[in-house]
């Protein structure tokens, strides 16, 4: 009966998706139940990610990921042949997607001899997914491979690159330590990464690496020309923020005591005769009384921009550290730290084991 429903389903979707069907596509509303799809499909429950897919592919039938969102999530039900069909869908929307294609040639294939899934390794699989930028699709092939071996490091590692491009680091962490756990002998640079991307999971893992010294005219340059741009460079938002406005500050109240200062002494010495002595009191105790803020305003934004210089040259990051993990059969996944916004993290070159 699901299934009959899964296909009644599947044409009037199709049916709003190639003639317009009576509503209007709504890209933000399909990105919305997708993502949550994604949550309940990451959850494994399955008949509840379908349901969201749907959802996504009626508000607008031509975005890929809805479809191979249902072809997953059926996939995922071993309800093969349903899946097949939707993958068609989102191949027919994406028909570059050169992993789907050959996934889909070989769902076809033996779903037509036997019904099954295809023989065929989800860990390779997930490679190709994750070279075509198809980290959703690469997910799930690199979650059936660490299901089916548990002790898959090469699986725990694509899963743990996944999940750094989509920007979720306890679910990257999680899974590079799974992959040092299942094979610490091939891991030295992974560790390296864990130990700079998360400090405290790798410290609790048992990993120590000597940290390396930081390239401090970066973050100086910027400071020297920007107060606070340095902290921003190192990472250090909220301190850059402080630093960069006092100092900011302290430089305004410099020039505007000095201006209203100036004023009030020029003021002061063009008064002819004729002006009473109030206003020369008036314009002299204004120019004492600028100069003495100007003096104290000018002393502070000196020692604040010094003190910003000698902040950020101190906490100037590491810069690069590269390293190779290798299997010795294949080139090998090239990992490096970068900067990215203040953010250390894998710069993933090559994904080839």
């Amino acid at each position: 009966m699901f299934r009959n429903a899964v296909l009644l389903m599947t044409l009037f979707l199709a049916s709003l998706a190639w003639t317009g069907g009576a509503y209007a596509a709504d890209p933000a509303l399909a990105n919305q139940w997708i993502t949550y799809g994604q949550k309940l499909y990451a959850a494994q429950q399955y008949d509840q990610a379908i349901k969201a897919f749907s959802t996504a592919a009626r508000a607008n039938g031509s975005d890929p990921k809805a479809w191979s969102g249902l072809g997953n999530s059926l996939y995922a039900k071993k309800d093969y042949k349903n899946a097949l069909t939707y993958y068609k869908y989102a191949l027919q929307l994406d028909p570059k997607n050169a992993a789907l294609a050959t996934f889909v040639q070989r769902l076809e294939g033996a779903v037509a001899q036997n019904g099954a899934a295809p023989q065929s390794d989800p860990t390779t699989m997930g490679n190709q997914y994750y070279k075509a930028g198809q980290y959703d699709n690469a997910i799930v092939q690199y979650k059936t491979a660490v299901a089916a071996n548990p002790n898959n490091a090469k699986a725990y590692q694509g899963l743990g690159n996944c999940y750094y491009a989509k920007q979720d680091k306890p679910d990257a962490v999680a899974a590079y330590k799974h992959a040092l756990q299942a094979d610490p002998s091939n891991t030295q640079q992974l560790k390296a990464f864990l130990a700079r991307y998360s400090p405290a999971d790798a410290q609790a893992s048992g990993v120590q690496v000597a940290s390396q010294p930081g390239d401090w005219t970066q973050p100086l340059w910027r400071s020297a020309i920007l107060p606070g741009w340095g902290q921003f460079y190192n990472g250090e938002r909220t301190k850059g923020w402080i630093i960069g406005g006092l100092t900011i500050a302290a430089l305004l109240g410099t020039v505007t005591t000095y201006t209203i200062g100036d004023s009030a002494r020029s003021a002061y010495r063009s008064a002819g005769a004729g002006t009473s002595q109030s206003t020369f009191d008036s314009d002299y105790n204004t120019w004492n009384t600028m100069a003495t803020y100007n003096h104290v305003f000018c002393i502070t934004f000196l020692a604040l921009y010094i003190f910003n210089l000698v902040d950020a040259a101190k906490d100037a990051p590491a810069t690069q550290a590269v390293g190779l993990l290798d299997d010795g059969t294949q080139p090998p996944l090239q990992l490096g730290l970068l900067d990215n916004n203040g953010t250390w993290g894998a710069k993933v070159r090559v994904l080839q084991f």
